[in-house]
């Protein structure tokens, strides 16, 4: 199998889930942490339950594309962030298992998939879903080629992979705006940079289960980048899933 991944340094910043940072409770704003101190507050209580679950499933659209191919070679390519913007790649939308113990993540499956809104082209139409498993020690990828895993993976670095397990997924960073109340939900909305680019992250916490429901990120036009955005959407589950029982393809060698 010929593996192939790009994902910049930028990318790496892109999602806040990434970084983990240690925060007291106090109002006294550490460094990188300011703004409307109940909305930061509301915020801290969303990260602190959302990363006591058990398992959920995060939905994405918009941050990741693909290109990769099934034939007398095996290609896995995928791209996230700003690095998503160069030929042949194609819009793809990602599920993300995340398992969870004592607020830290266990293990990922990540599943890219082309996206039935933005694919038209043959080549794009062709694209076969990707698995990623993300474990504190090891990540592997496959192309799903039937059914809804990949038959074999490859074990592969985890540098240009965005995700990490073995740390918190969410934490708190950036400057708070006052929120806004919408029914069951809250919104609470944050400004940072990344990449040398400004960045809005909008997340809607539900009233009841002070959890995250769903959020958006907004990322400006800078360093010859383009502006664009993409959006997540999280869903508990009511049981937690098994890690996958998985083997190496034949030819597997680290990457």
């Amino acid at each position: 199998m010929i593996v192939r991944r790009r994902a910049g340094r930028t990318a790496l910043g892109v999602l806040a889930a990434s970084v983990a940072l240690s925060l007291g409770a106090t109002m006294a704003l550490a460094a990188g942490v300011s703004g409307d101190p109940a909305s930061l507050a509301l915020y801290r209580s969303a990260v602190r339950a959302t990363n006591a679950l058990p398992a959920y499933v995060q939905r994405q659209s918009g941050y990741v594309q693909i290109s990769d191919s099934l034939g007398p070679k095996r290609v896995v390519h995928w791209a996230w962030g700003w690095d998503q913007f160069q030929p042949g790649f194609h819009p793809a939308t990602e599920r993300i298992l995340i398992v969870q113990r004592a607020g830290k993540v266990a293990w990922i499956e990540d599943t890219i998939s082309a996206s039935s809104k933005g694919c038209h082209s043959p080549s794009c139409r062709k694209a076969l879903p990707i698995e990623l498993l993300i474990t504190p020690t090891k990540d592997f990828d496959g192309l799903i080629s039937s059914g809804s895993s990949a038959s074999c993976f490859v074990a592969v670095s985890p540098n240009h992979i965005p995700y990490s397990a073995g740390v918190p997924w969410w934490s708190t960073a950036g400057d708070y705006q006052p929120s806004q109340r919408h029914g069951p939900l809250t919104e609470v909305t944050s400004t940072y940079k990344s990449g040398g680019q400004a960045l809005t992250e909008s997340d809607w916490i539900t009233n009841s289960t002070k959890r995250f429901d769903k959020s958006v990120f907004r990322i400006a036009k800078g360093h010859g980048h383009p502006a664009f955005s993409f959006r997540n959407a999280d869903a508990p589950l009511a049981a937690t899933p098994p890690f996958p029982v998985f083997s190496l393809c034949p030819t597997s060698k680290a990457s």
